[in-house]
């Protein structure tokens, strides 16, 4: 465990005790990390296709003239697919900063908190 839990968990909406983990425990760092993989990796993934026309609106203004032209002629020269070029490293690259930044709060926010004592 990276920090022992030293307080007890908030009680959850309906009334029930039991919960999936414990605050502060190895399994609610890591949950907090999935919560930001999912959030960033997925959210940012799924703006590929419209930052795709974009970019090709800046390079090419003559060939893309709007958004919409932009994403036909997409579509007309490299099919539905080519909406998705670059999708990997959008997912990896901000699935790992959902990762760090949601997981490594939390156990700054702990180790912190607990160096500098409860505030009166």
């Amino acid at each position: 465990m990276l920090h022992p839990q030293t307080t007890t968990t908030p009680p959850r909406p309906g009334g029930g005790d039991d919960v999936s983990c414990a605050y502060g425990s190895n399994k609610y760092y890591a949950l907090c990390g999935f919560g930001g993989i999912l959030s960033c990796g997925l959210t940012h993934t799924a703006v590929v296709p419209l930052d795709l026309v974009k970019c090709r609106l800046q390079v090419d203004p003559d060939k893309f003239k709007t958004i919409g032209n932009g994403f036909r002629v997409t579509v007309r020269e490299d099919g539905m697919r080519g909406l998705a070029k670059g999708w990997a490293p959008t997912f990896i690259g901000y699935s790992m900063q959902g990762l760090c930044k949601f997981g490594f709060y939390e156990v700054f926010k702990v180790f912190y908190g607990d160096l500098l004592g409860e505030v009166s």
